[in-house]
């Protein structure tokens, strides 16, 4: 092998420089927004690598740029007046070409700025797009990781969504995605097998430790079930507050927390007191993620009701935790949950349903126990950050080296 001289080789011996171009990062110390996408920021950067991060700004009061413990945050405007973009109902065209361009510009500031090596993008729709025009024009090579909300554009639609899709996917020199079944289908859709990894976010050693220090419940203390998903449509939260009347005439000492916030949060409060089972169910609001692992220790059982999820992390942190899961019978949790032995699968609109096998869950401690352990191993051997962490830096070793 010939070794690299001059500048090439001074540049192979210093760390290498990689952008993150992602639809979703957190706005403030307390936000849990793509959480796991800040986290890899940063064990990546503990690994050596200069971390840059190109990302919308959705609040009015975040900063257009910052520096958090040596990563830069830029953030682009495009009008969003603190709304998510899961949050519209429709897609706001104009603001999306506002979105591309002022990110596109920004993006080749950044790369440009930082000397980066390779761009990341997270998310195929909107900001993988942004990264192949990038990467194209820059001459870098883009990885691209799926998470939920693309995927689900790409596979629901046939039209120009699905095209923005492939394009991404055909045009990265490497797709990462989050499950099975997303392999499966980007497969269908034409992308060759050897340019998917599969794996999903990874969650922190605390939620394993939460987990195996776990302890059971004394005889006659309240059951507690955790809910922490956001409060937005997606998240059909309001199929738990319907569960709840049934739960309570089977098991009247439960107690219900729901941990989160978004647009339907009083909407939920007026439900829980219309039902007359507020005095059972506590809104925490927005619970730092830092704290997230002891929440999830206290639960007994965990719910999610969402609609659509990639590989929900929230569910691998509440298997981890120790928590007993009851979450919505979609694909992407089928891949982790078995009914009846490490959880319960149930229909999206069948609130009597979920109370009931809310109720199963609490009179069958064997089952609770059961389910964490076999869940700890899952978890363990799947989705710690260590394990992913090696992943990608196999993948940016490829690309760059």
């Amino acid at each position: 092998m010939i070794p690299l001289r001059g500048d090439r080789y001074v540049k192979r011996m210093m760390a290498s420089s990689v952008l993150f171009l992602t639809n979703s990062y957190p706005d403030f110390d307390t936000s849990n927004r793509a959480v796991f996408i800040k986290k890899m920021a940063h064990l990546l950067q503990i690994e050596g690598y200069k971390i840059s991060i190109v990302t919308p700004k959705i609040y009015r009061n975040s900063h257009y740029f910052e520096e958090q413990n040596g990563i830069k945050v830029y953030r682009f405007p495009f009008f969003a007046r603190n709304k998510l973009l899961i949050e519209y109902k429709k897609i706001p065209f104009l603001r999306m070409l506002l979105y591309h361009i002022s990110g596109f510009l920004l993006t080749l500031y950044a790369v440009r700025k930082n000397q980066c090596d390779l761009i990341h993008a997270h998310w195929a729709i909107p900001t993988g797009l942004i990264g192949v025009w990038a990467g194209r024009l820059l001459r870098k090579p883009v990885v691209v990781t799926i998470h939920g909300s693309d995927f689900r554009m790409a596979s629901e639609r046939t039209g120009f969504l699905r095209r923005i899709f492939l394009y991404v996917c055909e045009r990265s020199r490497q797709t990462m995605c989050v499950s099975e079944l997303q392999e499966k289908e980007i497969q269908k859709m034409g992308i060759k097998k050897e340019r998917i990894l599969i794996f999903p976010m990874g969650i922190d050693e605390s939620f394993l430790e939460a987990g195996r220090n776990r302890r059971g419940k004394p005889d006659g203390q309240p059951h507690t079930v955790l809910s922490n998903r956001n409060l937005l449509p997606l998240y059909n939260v309001s199929l738990l507050i319907r569960a709840i009347p049934t739960v309570l005439k089977e098991e009247p000492h439960t107690k219900f927390i729901i941990a989160g916030d978004g647009q339907e949060k009083e909407a939920l409060s007026r439900e829980a007191k219309n039902l007359m089972v507020s005095s059972f169910v506590e809104f925490l609001g927005r619970v730092p993620h830092e704290k997230m692992a002891d929440l999830l220790a206290q639960a007994d059982i965990y719910v999610s009701t969402s609609l659509y999820d990639g590989a929900s992390v929230s569910l691998l942190e509440a298997m981890g935790a120790g928590a007993f899961p009851i979450v919505t019978d979609i694909p992407a949790n089928r891949e982790w949950i078995t009914t009846g032995q490490n959880g319960f699968l149930v229909p999206l609109d069948k609130e009597r349903y979920l109370a009931n096998r809310i109720v199963d869950g609490i009179r069958n401690q064997a089952l609770l126990e059961k389910g964490r352990i076999k869940n700890l191993s899952m978890v363990q051997e799947k989705a710690l950050w260590p394990v992913i962490i090696r992943k990608v830096k196999e993948v940016y070793s490829g690309l760059l080296n």
